[in-house]
């Protein structure tokens, strides 16, 4: 049987590519979002202590550097994951229409009179 569909093979590739990407930049952003608030959080701790202010501001900065790294975390998860399964289920098309065009062929080949309908 022939290849067919090769335009959504591509789109398909595309979009699992791209899931990848997404995957790769989330995982960047969320190193990014840690060792900002940790060393951003030391470094404010330091100066707060400095001035005479309270100890926690320096926590304060690394909490919400822990809570943006868990946002990133499933917002770029969910979009990574949307992605992939996207070109999945345009390779999942094509295989089911593989599927119900042979199951079709070897159908009609058990009819009688109708073997000039293969193609």
């Amino acid at each position: 049987m022939e290849r067919r569909y090769s335009a959504l093979r591509t789109i398909g590739s595309i979009y699992k590519f791209l899931g990848g990407v997404v995957l790769a930049i989330t995982i960047l952003i969320v190193i990014g979002f840690c060792f900002t608030s940790v060393f951003g959080g030391t470094a404010l701790g330091n100066t707060a202590r400095q001035l005479g202010a309270g100890p926690g501001a320096g926590g304060v900065f690394t909490l919400a550097g822990v809570i943006l790294s868990i946002v990133a975390v499933l917002i770029g998860g969910g979009i990574s994951l949307g992605l992939f399964a996207r070109g999945e289920q345009i390779y999942l098309f094509i295989a089911l229409e593989e599927n119900t065009r042979a199951n079709a062929l070897a159908l009609q080949a058990l009819v009688p009179g109708r073997a000039e309908a293969k193609r």
